[in-house]
């Protein structure tokens, strides 16, 4: 595929990835094909086409997948000159490689989006996410700590996390260390019964 073509399929992309809920705003297309191309690096035998793809399209699995707009973008990569093999095969992937990618295409853009979450990026991102949810401290530090342990389905995507698994798992630590300084419930266990709060 011609850059010329990539382009106009990350412009076409590129609105979709602001947030299908309005209020995200974290749809950075290039990012993510370029965390898979990273991992991809080396790898002969891949579909670079689908992967590009399920690179761009990653995250955007509902909206493509609705009637209109999956005939939509049916007929936009056709006209691109995409061969319609490629086209189910994307749509195939964006419906598993979260949970059961099947293609090592698959694999490698199921690894680029988690390392997205992962390390002080991922960390700003789950912060954000947390506090719209209304999580508390101890909460989002479990949920930081639960997105350092994701597994990876390549070893350059399980080389890539190494750094970014450590960054989240101390951030982790020292947030629930502070939080215990000052917290009342950690006090309270040791004061006098006559002197505790009910």
């Amino acid at each position: 595929m011609e850059s010329p073509a990539r382009r106009k399929i990350e412009e076409y992309v590129r609105p979709l990835a602001v947030g299908l809920d309005g209020v995200t705003n974290y749809g950075d297309v290039e990012r993510m094909v370029s965390a898979a191309e990273s991992i991809a690096e080396g790898e002969s035998g891949l579909d670079r086409d689908l992967l590009f793809l399920l690179a761009a399209f990653s995250g955007q699995e509902k909206w493509v997948s609705r009637m209109g707009h999956r005939s939509r973008t049916e007929i936009f990569l056709a006209s691109l000159g995409v061969p319609p093999r490629t086209v189910q095969r994307l749509f195939r992937g964006l419906a598993r490689f979260e949970t059961e990618p099947a293609a090592r295409e698959e694999e490698i853009v199921h690894d680029a989006v988690l390392l997205d979450s992962m390390g002080a990026y991922g960390i700003a991102h789950g912060l954000a996410d947390a506090y719209r949810e209304r999580l508390g401290i101890l909460e989002m530090a479990e949920a930081i700590e639960a997105a350092a342990g994701v597994p990876l389905r390549t070893e350059a995507g399980r080389r890539l996390a190494g750094a970014r698994r450590e960054v989240m798992r101390a951030f982790a630590r020292q947030l629930r260390a502070e939080h215990a300084e000052f917290s009342r419930e950690g006090q309270v266990s040791d004061l006098p019964p006559s002197t505790r709060t009910t």
